[in-house]
């Protein structure tokens, strides 16, 4: 969502502007017009960059918090920011090398995956990390592996194409020999591998019961165990952290502050609302009122979707005050939600 601006602001006030944002971003204090020229060298006088912030606090950008002589930015001032000034900014190596470790490490099960992402990033931000488990109705079974244990047990390894790796053991009749198992898996692959479980459908199901006839106990615990996989409801969960990191802003040294976040952060509906509302090809800025939530005006967060073959199933974000790094913060949503993207569409190992 883009503001709309009243007026065009020529170079001077988008410098004025930039300045103002970036220095209250890195010192959570009202902004001088002599801090600016010290800081800044635009090669213009203090006097005239006063006139420069009194327009621009004329159009709403920028606001006295009290009666000191700094200015803040405004809610309007950081949409502006963030849509005509800010630069794009990457992480550095050492945090992409930082990232692509822990997704290197194979983990097969999403709470292994989560504990290691909210984990790496609570090194690399002060803000509270939210990730939505994926919405697993849209997962196709990928592969089913079937490997005999004992005369009457066999291993059933149900690959799903979000990444999962679901393993049962289930007991095998009598006289069922390791042929037949090839026969099933290969029957199953053949028939289910690329589907939802809704869309394997009564007449699939009847061909394959025709094909494999003499296994049919088998065959039917094991599409039990595909719909457990298929079907679990992964979509509902949301998984935070940072809650500590985020504490350590300036901003909630304010009791008031202080106990709005801690209540904000105890509405998992409204924090899984304001996570899922998210584009789905961009990354998605949201900045106080444009939250559309009165316990989060004070808020601004960060967004976007990660994608298993292309199609989102789930989002990853940060909340943070308005005062937040937003070139950071994209920079690390852009990149977690990329490489969690190719880590779940990537073949799995079993």
């Amino acid at each position: 969502m883009k503001a709309v601006m009243p007026v065009h602001l020529n170079a001077r006030k988008r410098q004025v502007l930039e300045a103002i944002v970036e220095s209250h971003i890195e010192t959570a204090e009202p902004v001088s017009s002599r801090t600016i020229a010290r800081k800044y060298h635009l090669g213009v006088s203090p006097a005239t960059i006063r006139n420069e912030m009194a327009d621009l606090e004329e159009m709403g950008l920028i606001e006295q918090p009290h009666t000191s002589a700094g200015r803040i930015p405004s809610q309007p001032g950081y949409r502006y920011y963030v849509d005509e000034l800010m630069k794009k900014r990457r992480l550095t190596p050492r945090e992409e090398r930082l990232i692509r470790a822990i997704f290197a490490q194979k983990a097969r099960v999403w709470a292994k995956l989560i504990q290691r992402t909210i984990k790496t990033v609570k090194q690399m931000t002060d803000y509270l990390i939210m990730l939505s488990g994926p919405q697993l109705e849209y997962a196709a079974l990928k592969k089913v592996k079937i490997i005999p244990l004992l005369p009457d047990n066999a291993l059933v390894v149900i690959v799903a194409e979000t990444g999962w790796i679901e393993t049962r053991v289930i007991e095998l009749p009598s006289e069922m020999a390791s042929e037949d198992l090839q026969r099933i898996e290969a029957v199953f692959n053949t028939h289910f591998s690329g589907l939802t479980f809704p869309e394997i459908s009564r007449t699939i199901l009847e061909s394959v019961y025709d094909e494999l006839l003499r296994q049919r106990k088998a065959v039917d615990r094991i599409l039990e165990i595909i719909e457990a996989v298929l079907q679990e409801e992964y979509g509902d969960a949301l998984y935070l952290g940072g809650t500590q990191n985020i504490l350590k802003q300036p901003e909630y040294r304010n009791l008031n502050e202080l106990y709005n976040i801690l209540n904000l952060i105890e509405e998992e509906d409204t924090l899984r609302s304001i996570l899922l509302d998210t584009a789905s090809n961009q990354i998605t800025v949201k900045i106080g009122q444009e939250l559309n939530c009165e316990m989060a005006k004070n808020y601004s967060v960060v967004t976007s979707v990660y994608t298993i073959g292309g199609k989102a199933v789930g989002a990853f974000g940060l909340l943070g005050p308005v005062r937040m790094d937003y070139a950071r913060a994209i920079a690390i949503v852009e990149y977690i939600t990329q490489t969690l993207s190719e880590v779940l569409t990537a073949e799995p190992i079993i």
